[in-house]
């Protein structure tokens, strides 16, 4: 599955499908900030009125060059052909942002597998909600502090059709080799998945590990962690 966009439309993963375009340009945008560089990061006022994903980053290289988007695009062209010519405009806001970049994505278009931006996003926000804490990722396991586990995992939840066996019983053996306090696997909230659901196994009671499948909102809101 990939979510993102080329140079003809915006390409949608069945996860996120049934999202309105607001909210659906929203969701990228916003793992989108949790994932790259400061200098490549895209102000969510921008995904507000966009007509779609890619319209996102037009509507920014616009605003931030203060140059007709026409013009941008032929001096990119013109570029992209010369050698170790920068991409430059004359504007102090530009410095905060690697402009060149930010247009390369948009020219060619830009796409992520989406289980992997969701398994980053997860990552990178609980690191920056947990500042005093140790927040280690092992393939996709996130470990906090040792103590707690969080595995992000990017699949539709309906609550009234619960199917995760598959992904229960290969926690298994990590639920048994260690010695986890809780341990959380995070999906994405849709409006069938509202609520955490404890998952009891005799293994989690045998290790005294608390397993939950929690909804987990994609959201700019940092909730600090003490």
């Amino acid at each position: 599955m990939l979510f993102g966009f080329n140079q003809n439309q915006d390409i949608i993963p069945e996860i996120y499908s049934s999202l309105n375009k607001q909210d659906l340009i929203m969701t990228f945008l916003i793992q989108y900030n949790f994932c790259v560089d400061e200098k490549l990061k895209i102000p969510l006022f921008y995904g507000k009125n966009a007509k779609s994903i890619r319209d996102v980053f037009e509507k920014f290289i616009y605003d931030i060059s203060h140059v007709h988007f026409g013009k941008i695009k032929n001096i990119f062209k013109l570029r992209l052909k010369a050698t170790n010519k920068g991409f430059i405009f004359k504007t102090k806001s530009v410095k905060k942002y690697n402009l060149k970049q930010i247009f390369k994505n948009y020219y060619y278009g830009m796409c992520f597998n989406t289980h992997n931006l969701f398994c980053d996003y997860v990552y990178n926000k609980i690191s920056k909600q947990n500042i005093d804490r140790v927040v280690d990722q092992k393939d996709n396991l996130i470990i906090v502090d040792q103590k707690c586990a969080i595995l992000p995992l990017c699949k539709e939840i309906d609550i009234h059709n619960l199917e995760i066996e598959n992904e229960i019983h290969k926690l298994l053996t990590l639920i048994r080799e260690n010695n986890f306090d809780r341990f959380y696997i995070v999906c994405p909230r849709n409006e069938n998945f509202t609520h955490f659901i404890e998952i009891k196994h005799f293994l989690c009671d045998l290790n005294k590990t608390m397993l939950k499948l929690v909804p987990y909102k994609i959201s700019n809101q940092l909730i600090r962690r003490k």
